[in-house]
């Protein structure tokens, strides 16, 4: 529903501008009317317009008070900054209506006869033509400011100021209004053809001139800086953080990333070799592209380890002109491991190679990428699958299944093709039947997706790598993972095929069909079956913090959607309190803090926000505790109109990013970063610089 009242909003503001520069106009030309008849026929084609933009004015309270239902946070800015819109136009319906009506009155017996000098005094007075001028300015300042980044973070005292300046204009208005019908009554209302013309001509100028030289100017100071440093950047903290810092003072010690590193000198108990190079590869339905690979595969060869060994992992680049990083999403490694372009290493150019050591302390499924222009990287083929294998032994009789899910640009990157790894075609596997599977589920793609399991119960036994405590048996539910998540969903074989399948925007994966012998059934997919919830799915259990701990800082991040500039361009733009990056806030803490952040998607997209080198508990989500196991994530999928309210523990220095791993609107400055303090790094980002981590 947030969606379709996001796109009502939109098209109804434009439509007052549009209406209310109608009205402006046509009040504008009254005045000149020879005769009683002319004007009589220009008032009446007026007044059907003054109803419909009341109309679309009490429709643009009742969006108001629909999205007001989603929280406050929905609507603050609107309510500040829109409702300059509501008393000029409710002025303008009641003042004008009843100026014109009195001047209309009841039909004169001659309708060729001239507009009398009184009437024309009153077409031409402020109180008659204001309001509509009012209504106009106020329209256009409601719909820039919803609709374009504005550039300051609103509160009351902003909204206090835009509307005195709003008060202030329309004095000006006034007294222009004043002027200008002074003017015409002593020129006894006479205007030319070629006088109405020149004044068309120079409101255009003027507004070209205005038009042109915002766009100018935003433009340019959109342009992003040559050379940035992460370690450097502004630190934007709400009250209670501030308040924070001051009880506790910053140590003044600094450590570089590059400290923060893994096991240097213990023996790896896993050795791996990593080579991105460019290779034609080939979809299961026979379509090429040409693919970025590691070791010539993509998705690149699977890491499975086991939990505590020492992992090493040489990345050598052989072909990848602007050069590539290995990050290993949603495994908590030291900083310096992180395989971040430009934050936590300079990216590694043709010839090169870099060393990556952890240890694997967290079990489940995970996955690496290349953290180096990752929007184009990761969907051309560079990722596979991480997975991390408990010490215990696993069951017996279990089928271990990774599925990774991407979507492959073909013709140039114009269209989108899913796939299961390479399968764009319908897959399938036998399995005999009695054999416990396990799905290892993972969501290589941009956008959110929806997977199905048909014809078999299921459970969902992990989430992002973290196991579900007590999970119960489900059926005919659909799972939506978030960009970048996973989930590991563990099921019995019947006798009967079981099928899994996926959609998303970029459309449904025709996915695995399970059976115990070969054959040609397809188990159907129902869209209709309800999603699943991981709020309130498994059982409870203690955790080290809950909604209602004390925290040490407090950050709110609200996600929207505006028309704006990004270097040097304008775009649809997706934001971070009303930012793109590099003016995004740097979240800073201390080690040891705890942390919570609330998320508030106020835009028209999904935003799976992705908090690197830590773990979040999921608190709330609309305002209602969570209620099942805990719920652990590193990618959370916040849904436009929903809320989310989660926490970590600050126990892992380094300066990290927390971005929407929907890596395009990553690349349009939906990024931040999480510092500790006394963090530094050496590395920088930028255009000047071989380091461009989206």
């Amino acid at each position: 529903m947030f969606k379709p009242l996001y796109l009502i909003d939109s098209i109804v503001l434009f439509l007052l501008i549009v209406l209310w520069a109608i009205i402006a106009n046509r009040l504008s030309r009254l005045p000149y009317r020879d005769t009683k008849k002319e004007l009589k026929r220009g008032i009446t084609r007026l007044m059907p317009l003054f109803f419909i933009a009341q109309g679309l004015v009490i429709a643009e309270i009742v969006i108001l008070y629909l999205l007001g239902t989603y929280g406050w946070e929905f609507i603050k800015e609107k309510v500040l900054l829109t409702m300059p819109v509501f008393i000029p136009s409710a002025c303008s319906t009641l003042v004008s209506l009843s100026i014109l009506r009195k001047i209309t009155g009841p039909v004169p017996k001659d309708l060729q006869s001239a507009v009398d000098e009184t009437d024309r005094k009153v077409l031409a007075s402020p109180q008659l033509m204001l309001p509509a001028q009012a209504a106009l300015l106020s329209s256009i300042a409601a719909c820039y400011f919803s609709y374009f980044i504005y550039p300051f973070e609103l509160n009351v005292l902003h909204g206090v100021l835009l509307w005195m300046a709003f008060v202030a204009i329309i004095v000006v208005l006034w007294f222009r209004q004043k002027r200008l019908s002074l003017k015409r009554i002593k020129a006894d209302y006479a205007m030319t053809l070629s006088a109405r013309l020149l004044h068309a001509l120079i409101s255009f100028v003027c507004l070209a001139i205005l038009i042109g030289g915002w766009y100018v100017l935003s433009m340019k100071a959109s342009v992003l800086p040559d050379r940035m440093n992460m370690g450097s950047m502004h630190h934007d903290m709400d009250m209670q953080a501030m308040n924070h810092s001051m009880n506790h003072p910053m140590n003044n010690q600094e450590i570089s990333v590059t400290a923060l590193t893994g096991p240097q000198t213990e023996k790896a108990d896993r050795h791996f070799e990593l080579v991105a190079q460019k290779k034609q590869v080939q979809l299961s339905s026979g379509k090429t592209m040409e693919a970025w690979t590691f070791n010539g595969m993509t998705p690149g060869p699977e890491l499975r380890v086991k939990q505590g060994e020492i992992v090493e992992v040489v990345l050598k680049n052989k072909d990848i002109e602007d050069g590539v990083t290995i990050h290993w999403h949603g495994y908590n490694v030291p900083n310096a491991e992180d395989g971040v372009a430009g934050v936590t290493q300079d990216s590694v150019p043709p010839g090169g190679t870099h060393v990556y050591r952890f240890q694997a302390k967290q079990a489940g499924t995970y996955w690496y990428h290349s953290h180096q222009q990752s929007a184009k990287q990761v969907i051309r083929g560079l990722f596979g699958s991480l997975i991390v294998e408990p010490n215990d032994t696993p069951e017996p009789n279990t089928k271990d299944i990774t599925v990774l899910s991407h979507a492959w640009p073909l013709s140039n990157g114009s269209t989108l093709t899913p796939a299961y790894g390479l399968k764009d075609t319908l897959d399938r596997q036998t399995i005999p039947s009695g054999t416990l599977v396990k799905l290892r589920l993972t969501n290589a793609q941009n956008y959110p997706q929806t997977f199905q399991l048909s014809g078999a119960p299921f459970k969902v036994t992990a989430i992002d790598g973290n196991e579900v405590h007590a999970p119960t048996t489900i059926k005919d539910q659909k799972l939506l993972i978030a960009g970048g998540g996973r989930y590991d969903i563990l099921f019995t074989m019947p006798k009967t095929p079981v099928r899994l399948s996926s959609r998303s925007d970029a459309g449904v994966t025709p996915g695995i069909v399970f059976s115990e012998a070969e054959t040609k059934a397809i188990p159907a997919i129902n869209e209709k079956n309800p999603v699943f919830d991981p709020g309130n799915y498994g059982e409870k259990l203690p955790t080290p913090f809950t909604i209602n701990s004390k925290f040490d800082r407090t950050f709110k991040i609200v996600l929207d959607s505006r028309l704006g500039f990004y270097d040097g361009k304008l775009y649809a733009l997706y934001t971070i309190n009303g930012r793109v990056f590099p003016d995004t806030p740097m979240l800073t803490v201390k080690e040891g803090d705890l942390v919570k952040t609330m998320f508030v998607n106020r835009g028209w997209d999904h935003h799976p926000m992705h908090l690197h080198g830590h773990t979040m508990l999921v608190l709330s989500r609309n305002g209602k505790p969570t209620t099942g196991s805990p719920w652990w994530t590193d990618t959370l999928d916040v849904a436009p109109g929903e809320t989310y309210e989660v926490a970590f523990q600050a126990d892992n220095p380094g300066i990290w990013m927390d971005h929407c791993h929907n890596l395009w609107h990553a690349e349009m400055g939906m990024t931040m970063h999480l510092s500790y303090e006394g963090i530094t790094t050496p590395f920088q980002v930028g255009k000047k610089t071989a380091n461009q981590p989206e």
